[in-house]
């Protein structure tokens, strides 16, 4: 199967485990790769705004990932920007099931329990999928997030 990004099944395994808190509309996930730099496979999710409010963050939350700091959440700002990002979980490659917990506390007022003791996704030992084996060779991701990746797959 091929996708457009090399973690695009890690998103939508996040998504799924999300679920209602989550605004997949409002949530993508972005690579480019550029003539051999570095470039960031990055992750946004907006996460459902009545419940984010009713949590008490009036302009919203959004969950932020990418490969070389893992999640972070942040607070909206009234000019739809984020501010004061902080980790959400502990882990590069943190199990969809991690973030989800993660998100509940965030939503049910424990930020103290943040960033959550995550545990980090298993790596998928079988072949990587081509856009993750370019990725690799481009210096983008290593070979152990890779593989992490790719149990998503």
């Amino acid at each position: 199967m091929s996708y457009l990004t090399p973690h695009h099944p890690y998103f939508e395994a996040v998504l799924a485990a999300l679920g209602d808190n989550a605004a997949p509309d409002e949530s993508f996930n972005e690579y480019c790769a550029d003539d051999g730099e570095v470039m960031l496979t990055e992750i946004f999710i907006r996460l459902d705004t009545a419940r984010a409010r009713a949590a008490g963050y009036p302009h919203g939350l959004g969950l932020l990932w990418n490969q070389t700091i893992g999640w972070l959440w942040a607070r909206g700002t009234n000019d739809d920007r984020l501010a004061n990002p902080q980790p959400l979980a502990f882990g590069l490659v943190v199990t969809p099931t991690s973030v989800a917990a993660a998100v509940d506390a965030l939503l049910t007022g424990r930020t103290n329990d943040l960033p959550a003791q995550g545990d980090e996704a298993a790596p998928g030992y079988k072949p990587l999928p081509e856009i993750l084996v370019r990725a690799v060779a481009a210096g983008d991701l290593d070979h152990d997030t890779a593989c992490r990746l790719a149990s998503f797959a």
